[in-house]
């Protein structure tokens, strides 16, 4: 096919030194963002020099002559004039460019990696609980970074993958453990030493100065003594006079006890006493008195008992009628309950 420009300020469209080093592509109009290789170049005996500022090139770049009258053939390239020879790429593009590495992805793929195989170590797996969750997020980041996406999607299946394998590696684990002890007769052992250590002391008698008062129910200022030796005191009620500091004074008759707890036993006791007392029925409110005579009442011991050694404080009580008395204690939780009275 020939053709004859028409417009000798316009050359037809193809490549062209742009005067920076490259090839760009002219589309017969402007210059377009194409760009390729410099190639050798054309018969400038048979090429028209064109000038670059022509093209909308930049200023003093490289110039191809242009007659006013040329003929042109049509090519693969755009129209080049009759007879000349060329190199220039069959068709306009960009040059394909070398992909970019997605650093994030790569290193949520290691680290994934990494993760999977503790998770999959049994009593190591808390390292692999560690790394993964880092390595799933870092692959979602890196899905929306520019540069190859393989390396974060496989991150992220790698990570999710590998919980789901930890989570199963640790439950086998943790089953295996569990029978072993069972079989191991662990368990039975660690049973029978909370029963005993928990299980409340049984009573006695009621000792000789309880004046053979038995443990069902014993009159105020009895002693009850438990099987270890431990015993403790209620004395009998006497009226209280509550103080200006007193709280907790609020019913028909104010009376006050004295507790004691003696231990005869090999052991410490660690004293936890929390007695109730009712008056006919009605339940007694506890007095609290730092400003009462003869020192503060209300706040029980806390110091252990030493063997051989004994404790004693004081106790008021707000009641509804002093002759109607029940109260139920014991030294700690280890002792089973007492109740002493003075109905009759």
């Amino acid at each position: 096919m020939i053709a004859t420009m028409t417009d000798p300020t316009k050359p037809p469209a193809g490549w062209y030194d742009d005067g920076r080093g490259q090839q760009r592509y002219w589309d017969g109009t402007q210059w377009t963002e194409h760009t390729a290789p410099l190639t050798p170049p054309v018969d400038q005996a048979a090429t028209p020099p064109y000038d670059a500022a022509t093209l909308g090139g930049p200023p003093g770049a490289g110039t191809t002559a242009y007659g006013d009258t040329t003929a042109y053939s049509g090519t693969s390239t755009g129209m080049v004039p009759a007879g000349a020879t060329t190199t220039m790429p069959t068709a306009p593009g960009r040059p394909p460019e070398p992909g970019k590495v997605n650093v994030l992805g790569v290193v949520a793929l290691v680290i994934a990696a990494v993760g999977f195989v503790f998770a999959c170590i049994p009593f190591v797996q808390l390292v692999g609980l560690v790394l993964l969750p880092i390595a799933f997020v870092l692959a979602i980041v890196a899905l929306f970074l520019p540069g190859a996406k393989w390396p974060a999607i496989t991150g992220l299946i790698v990570s999710v993958v590998g919980a789901i394998v930890g989570a199963i590696v640790f439950a086998v684990v943790t089953i295996g453990v569990v029978g072993q002890v069972v079989d191991s007769g662990v368990i039975p052992e660690i049973e029978e030493q909370l029963e005993e250590e928990f299980s409340p002391v049984p009573t006695e008698e009621a000792s000789d100065d309880a004046g053979g008062a038995s443990t069902e129910a014993l009159a105020f200022g009895d002693t009850q003594a438990w099987d270890d030796g431990v015993s403790m005191t209620v004395s009998e009620p006497e009226p209280f006079t509550p103080s200006d500091l007193a709280a907790g004074a609020d019913q028909a008759e104010d009376v006050i006890f004295t507790l004691t707890i003696t231990n005869d036993s090999s052991e410490n006791v660690q004293p936890v006493v929390l007695p109730s007392l009712d008056s006919d029925g009605v339940e007694a409110t506890r007095i609290f008195d730092v400003g009462a005579e003869g020192g503060q009442v209300g706040i029980p011991p806390t110091t252990a008992v030493l063997p051989g050694e004994s404790i004693t404080w004081r106790e008021a009580w707000s009641v509804a009628d002093a002759d109607a008395l029940t109260m139920e204690a014991a030294p700690s939780f280890r002792y089973e309950d007492v109740t002493w009275t003075n109905e009759r």
